[in-house]
């Protein structure tokens, strides 16, 4: 490998400055080249040598002025200030900050380009008086539609009305909040560089100013490398190539170049001109490096993570890690930095990574985002108490055992058993008057305790991490203190958030030892032997240019103001650079549509390919597994199995569809008893939806029946044309759910439940009149049922039915039901069976029942004669046809089909209802019936279950078929031979939430 860049710096500095370089400030663009430079002036001295300084342009700047850079969001808090005052829009911070950080970005141009902030605010104002917005598309005039709330249909004259409302107070903004600022002795960057460039006369600390490596300068640094070079105090040294500087002339910014790629010459060509360069511009040791022969591969990899897997391989291939500073990984997207670490091999033991650990992905980030959700989702009652959802997230959390003891309120405190620690438990309560300002403090004391809990661990990376944290949750406090950060706990989550995601902890070694893993701004002014760029995708490099702004392009184009050209060329120049003295250069990209990616390589590797002169190859990364099926394994039933199962005294309707659904599921829910994953709460799940709709439905029916024993129409037209107390009733059913529509997605939901339940009193009303008999909670319907277990494996038919004794064994007896009418419901084998054997076996008994949603009594429409209906609402869709026999319950390839599962709760149901004294003493025929009120007609609906077309008027029609099968399914639960196996059906196993463990 050639000499790097820095090394010809390093040799020019000991020539002409010696090796006492006291007097010498070295300003480069960023931190990590001095590291480099500084190692090359000491092996190239031979001998000790005074070290000159080593500053950045920002450090330069900032030495000259007595502003201090104030933090970004104390910077929106006053331009907020500064907006509202100039213009008299009553916007709130929460609303204003999105569009502040945009206004600052536009302000810190204008200083940073030294431009005159009102001939471009007048100019703003002309150019709208044009009544032109062209250049706004569909998205961005909504966004404004919305800022400003209200708007005509004339969408385009208002928003120009509106605009020019805004924008010609811009210059007034812009003034006073530059006069805000100063007065607190604070500024943005752009206004300290602008106030420097401005000085008249400077009092610098050293002789001489090496200016390293820069590119594309703004008007701030012309001005100030003019000054300091007419006082012979600043030199020059220019990094680039032949390659992409063909012209002598200046080119037009973002041009196409003759012969080079898509770099912007100009700027570097104005550089040379007016900068001299210290190094030898014609020497092409030093600028004529790109066109020299490469080993160049572009890489096409279907994930980021195969990339991050790649970089072991490419390591490891030919060595490359022995060549240490040499090779380099750059990542042009830095989120894929943890799966590189965890993927580098243990030979390459000396790795220097530049970007730092993200504060994102630590332990105690993720704590302080479940307790910031704690405190704003998760408040009830008015802020008085916690929901246990979030307190259980809380709870699952590593660190959640280190803030025991820690409390501000002794008031509505809710006590979460803490499992990881049975005698401890851990109080947690809402702050007081739940402000800013206290859940800042609240949560930064906590972070606290977490801290001090943890240094006896003495992990480096959490007590760092934890610093890091609680340093940004105090700086937040201090603004909220002082009242300058006025959100609410949304924006706040959301700025602590934003602030975590841009955090990172620095790695500690030597920096200048072993493979460097950089980002691409890291890479400036150094160069490497062995390239490895990561994740080469268009919208990662060029890096997510965009031209947002209130500016529009032809008006900074106009003032020199930075556009999305300079943006584009600036990244050109970044990656050309980086190639340019590199040898053996590999770039991957991720070829695949999905997850927001778009699937090309940057606009740069395909101007390689036209213009380099470079032979390119290309290669495609592919997974060398072999797929291997996955077949879940059945759990056989040991004694300890065995135990449990002895120990299951009663089982619902639901634990059975789910054994006949998939035997390993009943297991791993009844048996294992692992619990489900909790829904979030700010989204209405299935489940919980159907929990609403029923309370609701309760709620109506229950205020009916408290007044009236018979439910007439007059009873429900009430509420039919009565909105607001229809939708009182649903928003109470909300919050007996312990859930509050307080989003987009819940009030549509809120929504949808007010349609049901109107639809469902609607159908109904055509029933009237009739009786409620019991609701929920009343209508607890439970029987005991006696069945016999082979003793040794007689199993016999299609699946796992056990062998079937000659003597009936069945009978049902009520509990709490009443005693069943004639004795017990008796089954006998049924005439089509599989053939009987004589096994042994052994008597069991098992309570089996649930709740009914709904118990009514009516007149039959074709007989006249009453009728007890075992209502179950569902919300879901209908199956698209009936079953055709009792058989088909208990099939497991028609649960997922037909629905059958619905089936067996309600007939069960109805037969015990059926039998029991208390619910039907005189004896009246029961039927089953599930209201799917999602596509139940609006006339003349009949929710009575059918079979094979057939309604279910008197369900004992098909009560000894039923038990005969229902005795089959307990006994296969609770043989000893059958294992649990996993359902042949994979289709099943799409939302069952057991997948993961079954390797699916």
């Amino acid at each position: 490998m050639n000499k790097t860049f820095l090394e010809y710096v390093a040799e020019d500095i000991i020539s002409k400055y010696g090796t006492d370089l006291s007097r010498i400030a070295v300003v480069f663009p960023n931190k990590r080249a001095a590291l480099f430079l500084n190692e090359h002036l000491a092996r190239l001295a031979g001998q000790p040598i005074w070290s000159p300084a080593y500053i950045t342009i920002s450090d330069l700047f900032r030495q000259h002025t007595d502003l201090k850079t104030a933090d970004p969001i104390k910077l929106i808090c006053d331009i907020h200030k500064s907006f509202t005052k100039c213009t008299g829009i009553d916007e709130t911070l929460d609303h204003f900050y999105g569009w502040g950080q945009l206004l600052l970005a536009d302000f810190d141009d204008i200083d940073k380009n030294m431009a005159d902030a009102d001939s471009i605010f007048c100019n703003l104002k002309d150019i709208h008086e044009l009544d032109d917005i062209s250049y706004l598309d569909n998205e961005q005039k909504e966004m404004l539609a919305r800022f400003f709330a209200n708007f005509s249909d004339d969408i385009d004259s208002e928003l120009k009305k509106r605009f020019l409302s805004l924008w010609s107070h811009f210059g007034d903004i812009y003034h006073d909040y530059n006069r805000r600022l100063t007065e607190q002795g604070i500024g943005y960057e752009g206004a300290i560089y602008r106030k420097v460039a401005s000085e008249q006369t400077l009092h610098l600390k050293y002789d001489k100013y090496l200016f390293v490596g820069f590119n594309l300068l703004q008007k701030v640094e012309r001005v100030l490398f003019s000054r300091l070079m007419k006082e012979g105090k600043a030199k020059f040294y220019w990094d680039f190539d032949e390659y992409y500087m063909p012209s002598p002339s200046p080119l037009p910014s973002g041009g196409a170049l003759p012969g080079g790629a898509l770099v912007s010459s100009a700027p570097t060509n104005l550089n040379l001109s007016d900068f001299p360069n210290e190094l030898d511009n014609t020497d092409p040791d030093i600028y004529a490096n790109m066109r020299r022969p490469k080993r160049i591969r572009f890489i096409s990899s279907p994930t980021e993570n195969a990339q991050a897997r790649f970089a072991s391989n490419w390591l490891l291939e030919n060595d490359r890690y022995k060549a240490g500073r040499k090779t380099a990984v750059v990542m042009c997207d830095e989120s894929i930095l943890l799966p590189i670490m965890h993927s580098l091999p243990p030979e390459a033991d000396k790795v220097n990574i530049t970007s730092g650990f993200p504060l994102a992905m630590t332990p105690v980030a993720s704590l302080v985002m479940l307790l910031f959700d704690l405190y704003t989702l998760g408040l009830r009652k008015k802020g008085t108490t916690l929901n246990p959802h979030y307190l259980k997230k809380l709870m699952a959390h590593p660190y959640a055992h280190h803030l025991k003891g820690v409390h501000l309120s002794q008031v509505h405190q809710e006590e979460v058993h803490q499992p990881n620690s049975p005698s401890h438990h851990l109080t947690i309560s809402p702050p007081h008057h739940l402000t800013t300002s206290t859940i800042l403090h609240h949560i930064a004391t906590l972070i606290k305790q977490v801290g001090i809990a943890t240094k006896p661990e003495g992990d480096p990376l959490t007590q760092e991490s934890v610093f890091r944290m609680y340093t940004i949750l105090n700086r937040l406090a201090t603004l909220a203190d002082s009242g300058d950060l006025l959100v609410d706990n949304t924006t706040l989550r959301r700025l602590v958030s934003q602030l975590v995601s841009t955090s990172s902890i620095p790695f500690h070694g030597e920096p200048v030892v072993g493979v460097q893993i950089m980002g691409v701004l890291e890479t400036r002014n150094i160069d490497f032997d062995h390239l490895l760029l990561l994740s080469c995708n268009e919208g990662n490099m060029p890096k997510g240019i965009n031209d947002s702004s209130f500016i529009p392009y032809t008006i900074r184009k106009a003032h020199h103001l930075t556009t999305i050209d300079n943006k584009v060329a600036l990244y050109s120049y970044y990656f050309h650079r980086l190639l340019q003295r590199a040898r053996d250069i590999t770039i991957a990209y991720n070829n695949s549509t999905d997850n927001g990616h778009t699937g090309e390589m940057s606009r740069f590797m395909l101007q390689l390919l036209v213009e380099s002169g470079q032979k390119i190859g290309h290669y495609t990364l592919t997974a060398k597994n072999h797929p291997t099926p996955l077949m879940p394994k059945p759990i056989q039933k040991d004694e300890t199995t065995l135990g449990k199962l002895q120990q299951i005294s009663r089982l619902s309707p639901s634990a059975l569809n789910t054994y006949i659904r998939c035997p390993l599921a009943f297991y791993y829910q009844y048996i294992a008893h692992i619990q489900e994953p909790h829904p979030d709460p700010e989204t209405i799940d299935n489940r919980l939806f159907g929990n609403i709709f029923h309370r609701a439905a309760y709620l109506i029916y229950k205020d009916i029946t408290d007044r009236s024993p018979l439910v007439e129409k007059t009873h429900i037209q009430a509420y039919l044309s009565n909105r607001t107390l229809l939708t009182s009733v649903v928003d109470r059913a909300f919050q007996a759910e312990q859930c509050t529509p307080n989003n987009g997605l819940q009030i549509i939901n809120r929504e949808v439940i007010i349609q049901y339940i109107t639809k469902l009193l609607k159908i109904d009303q055509q029933l009237c009149p009739f009786s409620i008999l019991a609701m929920e909670e009343e209508a607890k319907v439970y029987t005991s049922l006696s069945f016999t277990i082979p003793s040794e494996g007689a199993l016999v038919g299609g699946y796992g039915i056990p062998a079937i004794p000659t003597q009936p064994t069945c009978s049902v007896g009520a509990l709490k039901g009443g005693a069943l009418k004639g004795g017990a419901l008796v089954s006998s084998a049924p005439k089509t069976s599989a053939p009987r054997t004589s096994a042994p076996t052994n008597p069991h008994h098992i309570t089996i029942g649930g709740i009914i949603d709904r118990l009514d009594i009516l007149t039959d429409r074709q007989t006249g004669k009453p009728r007890i209906r075992v209502v179950d609402y569902k919300t879901g869709n209908q199956p698209s046809s009936p079953i055709k026999n009792i058989d088909e319950i208990f099939d497991p390839n028609n649960i997922r089909s037909k629905h059958s599962n619905y089936y067996l709760q309600a007939i069960l149901y109805s037969l015990i209802v059926s039998r029991s004294e208390r619910w039907n003493p005189a004896n009246h025929p029961v039927s089953p019936a599930l209201l799917f009120i999602k596509q139940a007609p609006a006339n003349h609906y009949d929710p009575t279950l059918h079979i094979d077309k057939h309604p279910i008027s008197d369900v004992t029609v098909y009560e000894e078929e039923f038990l005969t099968q229902l005795k089959h399914t307990l006994a296969d639960i609770y043989s000893p031979d059958t294992p649990f196996t996993p359902t042949d059906d994979r289709k099943k196993c799409e939302l069952c939430p057991y997948r993961m463990l079954c390797g699916l």
